[in-house]
């Protein structure tokens, strides 16, 4: 029994390691990088039109941001990205084989490295309640907010969305947030003749906790919650 709990605590403390490395390789890679990033990566940020986007983009990957990213310490990473960080340390345990697990390996290495974190809570599913990935993910063909929340036999949810460094949002980009999501669910919806009667509480934070979540930081976190059984505001 002590041996087993001393394996899942070393697995535990190799696998924040290398999410903590990847998060600081990669915002080195960003600052020394020469491409345009932020006119590349501006349709992945979530908001209701192209210019909110494009600025968001543009604070997002701008060198002074870069460089405050790239100069955090481990302590300081490893702050910024929990509670989070050890959710999605759990995820890996349960969904993965361990540390050479090439899939699994590759979920550590990326998950800081998108501009979101989605965190799904699903009401009702066959094959496991919560998701944690991030945002845009680039793994499959297929992969947007519908895929992960509202697809198959999907009664809903509560989706969390994250900034991949953890940091908080301002009241604006929490509005951009929310649009940007409304926009991209009602996409999906309509592209695949969905005639759920979806019902969308779009400033859940509060109200739709999950176990482990109880008492986060909710500027670090937009929270809305989808159902087709109950009151809500209805999108139309």
């Amino acid at each position: 029994m002590v041996r087993a709990r001393s394996r899942s605590i070393n697995r535990r403390d190799l696998a924040r390691q290398r999410v903590i490395d990847a998060f600081a390789t990669h915002w080195r890679r960003v600052l020394r990088s020469r491409r345009d990033l932020a006119r590349d990566r501006a349709s992945c940020f979530l908001a209701g039109s192209a210019s909110v986007r494009n600025r968001l983009s543009r604070a997002f990957y701008g060198r002074e941001h870069a460089r405050n990213m790239a100069r955090l310490t481990t302590t300081e990473i490893r702050e910024a990205l929990s509670p989070r960080l050890e959710r999605a340390i759990q995820y890996w345990l349960d969904e993965y084989e361990g540390i050479g697990d090439p899939v699994g390996d590759d979920f550590l290495a990326e998950l800081p490295t998108a501009e979101y974190v989605s965190i799904v809570y699903l009401h009702y599913s066959f094959a496991g309640r919560m998701s944690i990935d991030r945002y845009p993910g680039e793994r499959v063909l297929y992969d947007d907010l519908y895929e992960r929340m509202l697809s198959g036999f999907s009664r809903g949810g509560v989706l969390r969305i994250y900034k991949a460094t953890g940091e908080r949002f301002t009241p604006l980009e929490a509005r951009s947030a929310r649009a940007g999501i409304r926009r991209d669910l009602l996409s999906g919806i309509r592209s695949s003749g969905d005639e759920d009667p979806w019902v969308f509480d779009m400033e859940a934070e509060g109200k739709s906790e999950t176990a482990g979540f109880e008492g986060e930081d909710l500027k670090r976190v937009v929270v809305v919650e989808v159902n087709n059984y109950g009151d809500g505001v209805r999108l139309e």
